[in-house]
């Protein structure tokens, strides 16, 4: 079968609804509804970081408490950046455009691991075999310092 290649919002979904796949309860359809009740957000950081919930003893029902779990423990454990509050999840339809940017950092802070990592890489020293150090943020643009993007790419997904 050949490889089928996805990129931007379908590969963030199809991310999503592959890391929590098999999960009770979890069923990643959409980048809107399927978040809601924070049971996806919980076993995305379960899927990667098992010690920090206890995903066993979340059900459905409890739709800020697995918010506001998913979103401080995103925060303060992973330095994931609060971009959504629990009660945005309240909605019968949470804004897909939020969501989508809160997942992609959540993307950024466990698949970003495997490269550089971009937000530590905005200010970067680089020293040079002379033992200079140039120090500057990834905006400054001269032929003897790298630029970084300031933005997230979502890697490729294969199926």
């Amino acid at each position: 079968m050949p490889t089928v290649e996805l990129r931007g919002l379908p590969a963030l979904e199809a991310w999503g609804r592959k890391v929590t796949a098999g999960y009770r309860g979890v069923s990643v359809h959409d980048l809107s509804s399927s978040w809601r009740d924070g049971l996806a957000f919980c076993a995305i950081i379960h899927h990667f970081r098992p010690d920090l919930i206890d995903f066993d003893s979340l059900t459905s029902e409890n739709i800020l408490y697995n918010n506001n779990l998913a979103f401080s423990i995103g925060q303060q454990k992973l330095g994931i950046p609060a971009l959504l509050d629990a009660e945005d999840m309240l909605l019968a339809e949470p804004d897909r455009a939020s969501i989508a940017l809160y997942l992609s950092e959540v993307y950024e802070c466990f698949e970003g691991s495997k490269k550089p990592n971009r937000r530590r890489s905005a200010i970067f020293n680089r020293s040079y075999s002379n033992g200079s150090t140039v120090s500057g943020s990834s905006n400054t643009s001269s032929p003897t310092t790298p630029t970084t993007p300031a933005y997230t790419t979502i890697k490729p997904v294969k199926f």
